[in-house]
């Protein structure tokens, strides 16, 4: 990592070839339980991983963690058959997923999401947009999780539902990478959804849970994140 961060850094392309090489030694989808092909690693492993990947360069670390927000909801609350398809997937080739929770007016007020899903017979008609979604836009992403409005009139607790989307639904649109002050080679952008239709089986844990479901992948998935502000702070003090 450390040979290539500049040039990554400056060019702002996504480091695939190092997400390539990390996925081959199982530096990626470490959480992954061993049942749908991953090691099942638990936080402890992660937070070693993350600090000293972030040692390497953070926007490399976080381009290749991104992974594992994305697949935390997935390990909480999904069904065998959800994560045998959707993680199983990521063992078994290189790709990228996206966590899409964030969105232009709710950022750390997740329960100010507006993007909404309405059940039609046995799919959900996804809309809305989704901002700063990390991997939102890289090589090889395959499918995103989305947390969505589904009662108007519900209180957070019980108005949201989790989704997986795959990636090349029709009725997605991928916004402009944008360009962060620092972590340039992550990749970062809007999602939109128009009348994006998620079959009923792709649903994660119960209707109206989506918020509970959320806040339990951010518990598992919020520890790598100072792991990577240690991992940095110790290489600046290095050079």
């Amino acid at each position: 990592m450390i040979p290539v961060e500049r040039k990554y850094d400056e060019s702002m392309e996504y480091p695939l070839d190092v997400f390539d090489k990390a996925w081959e030694l199982g530096l990626v989808n470490s959480h992954i339980p061993e049942d749908c092909g991953g090691l099942g690693l638990h936080s402890l492993e992660g937070v070693i991983i993350g600090e000293e990947m972030a040692y390497g360069c953070t926007g490399m670390m976080t381009a290749i963690e991104a992974n594992s927000l994305a697949q935390a909801p997935l390990i909480v609350a999904g069904n065998d058959a959800l994560k045998k398809k959707y993680l199983g997937k990521m063992t078994e080739e290189p790709l990228q997923a996206a966590y899409c929770v964030t969105e232009p007016q709710a950022g750390s007020d997740v329960a100010g999401t507006k993007t909404h899903a309405k059940k039609v017979g046995d799919k959900w008609v996804l809309n809305g947009n989704k901002m700063w979604i990390t991997n939102g836009g890289a090589p090889r992403v395959d499918w995103y999780f989305v947390m969505a409005k589904t009662d108007e009139s519900a209180n957070a607790g019980s108005a949201f539902t989790g989704f997986i989307v795959d990636a090349n639904s029709p009725g997605i649109t991928k916004g402009k990478k944008e360009i962060n002050m620092g972590q340039r080679c992550s990749d970062t952008r809007a999602i939109f959804f128009e009348d994006v239709e998620i079959p009923d089986e792709n649903r994660v844990g119960d209707v109206g849970f989506g918020f509970k479901v959320a806040m339990k992948a951010f518990d598992f998935t919020r520890p790598p994140v100072a792991a990577g502000a240690v991992g940095l702070s110790r290489r600046a003090l290095d050079e």
